[in-house]
């Protein structure tokens, strides 16, 4: 059972009067989107993503304006959200605000680092729940230029690769003792949850250096890691969630990728994952956290 903060499914109301979704975030009878409102396509929700990201850009949001009687029709007619983004903590990266949005409009999950690698059972239930409760066609996995969590994997990912060459030039013996030494220091009681999370994101960073190839910087390998994370993230969905594989097999959910322009306000939309046709033949039913099989996801 999900907790009524979730949001509460009420009857379809007769009021049948519908705002001009042209003032703001997609058609809605009680001028908010509540249940008694059709959900919108996958198509749709993201033509109104993109109409909300041109108004933040170009500095003509609609969105501002939230009263009482907005926030009564939420409480009692539950919520129809258009779609489901998971995004990144970053304070910089407020998901409603760079989609014009205003509450009961978009199912947001975050995180550092727009991942599942971490509270996976938590995330990938609450999108399950979204497009299986709330009706959402379209997921969106949000990431961002600048991200701290893919610079610091990065970061990490060369460190140790710097540390894996030295210690390739060594002799046997004294590699074993680094060895020995290097994993008493990641496992003692200075390891940190952060440092987990950092290490999760490690095959990120690794995968974006070997498709940029030698001699790129760390910026840039940070860049395109953005890139790859996005990718991994959807993947991770389709690879352990029979609900969300099944409802985009059948054409009925869709799973994309975008990535926020932090400077100049932008969204690119990437569409779907290269790997959605063959990950839609996988038969993974729960995330590895809560006892599925585990497999790489990249």
């Amino acid at each position: 059972m999900f907790c009524s903060c979730l949001g509460k499914q009420a009857p379809s109301s007769e009021n049948d009067s519908q705002e001009d979704p042209s003032e703001g975030f997609g058609p809605s009878k009680l001028g908010v989107r509540t249940t008694v409102d059709e959900p919108l396509s996958a198509s749709q929700a993201i033509e109104v993503l993109q109409a909300g990201n041109r108004r933040f850009v170009q500095g003509d949001a609609k969105a501002g304006g939230f009263d009482q009687r907005a926030r009564r029709a939420l409480a009692s007619h539950g919520q129809r959200p258009v779609a489901t983004v998971i995004g990144c903590a970053d304070s910089r990266c407020p998901v409603e605000q760079l989609f014009d949005a205003r509450p009961g409009d978009i199912f947001v999950l975050r995180n550092a680092g727009n991942t599942c690698t971490h509270a996976e059972g938590s995330m990938v239930g609450s999108v399950e729940y979204s497009v299986a409760v709330l009706e959402t066609k379209m997921i969106l996995v949000l990431g961002h230029t600048g991200c701290g969590a893919i610079m610091g994997a990065t970061k990490l990912f060369l460190e140790r690769s710097a540390q894996k060459h030295i210690e390739a030039t060594c002799q046997k013996d004294a590699q074993e003792t680094t060895d020995q030494s290097t994993e008493g220091s990641e496992s003692d009681k200075s390891r940190s949850t952060l440092l987990g999370l950092l290490d999760a994101l490690v095959p990120v960073a690794e995968q974006a250096c070997v498709e940029l190839g030698a001699g790129s910087s760390t910026e840039e390998i940070a860049a395109h890691a953005v890139k790859v994370n996005v990718w991994r993230t959807i993947n991770f969905l389709l690879s352990y969630s029979l609900i969300i594989r099944e409802k985009v097999a059948s054409g009925e959910v869709e799973l994309q990728g975008a990535i926020y322009n932090m400077s100049s306000g932008a969204v690119d939309f990437l569409g779907k994952s290269p790997k959605q046709a063959q990950l839609l033949n996988y038969d993974g039913h729960v995330v590895p956290s809560m006892g599925g099989p585990v497999r790489q996801v990249s």
